[in-house]
């Protein structure tokens, strides 16, 4: 679960850093991060990796927006409030226990989110989509951090 999030943070902040600097079709270049451009990439991406025809697609995308956003909510949470602890000075033993328990009780939700919503996606797509949706995701992420290394790697250079 650990590593599930750490890739989930890995991945926004790529995907920061790729639309920040004109990623692929330049999204909102100069300007920031293109949320919508992302999401629109990532449907995509789920779309072709998936092989979800346009009915699947219809029915399953905006429930997998919805998981996403409300993922990124839990973790943001977890990520404030750990932040906050962090910084403080002369932390005590109960400053760290509750960064443990921020960070735990964020994982739990997190899963009670993906037993939810898995469930949804069960009610749209088959067994066999489900899965390959769980693969595509990760590919994305997997894809989205090995651009941000490349991108990385060339402004060292």
């Amino acid at each position: 679960m650990k590593l599930k999030n750490i890739l989930l943070l890995l991945t926004l902040f790529a995907s920061l850093c790729v639309c920040a600097q004109g990623g692929p079709g330049k999204p909102n270049k100069g300007k920031g991060f293109d949320v919508e451009a992302f999401k629109k990439e990532k449907m995509n991406f789920l779309t072709k990796e998936m092989s979800l025809s346009e009915e699947e697609a219809k029915a399953f995308l905006p429930l997998e927006a919805e998981y996403t956003d409300k993922k990124f909510q839990i973790n943001r949470e977890a990520r404030r409030e750990t932040r906050e602890l962090r910084q403080k000075d002369n932390k005590t033993d109960a400053d760290y226990k509750k960064i443990t328990a921020v960070n735990l009780e964020a994982n739990k939700k997190e899963a009670e989110l993906e037993i939810e919503y898995f469930k949804k996606f069960g009610k749209v797509l088959s067994a066999e989509k489900v899965e390959k949706y769980r693969a595509a995701d990760l590919k994305f992420k997997e894809e989205m951090l090995k651009r941000h290394k490349e991108r990385k790697r060339d402004r060292e250079k």
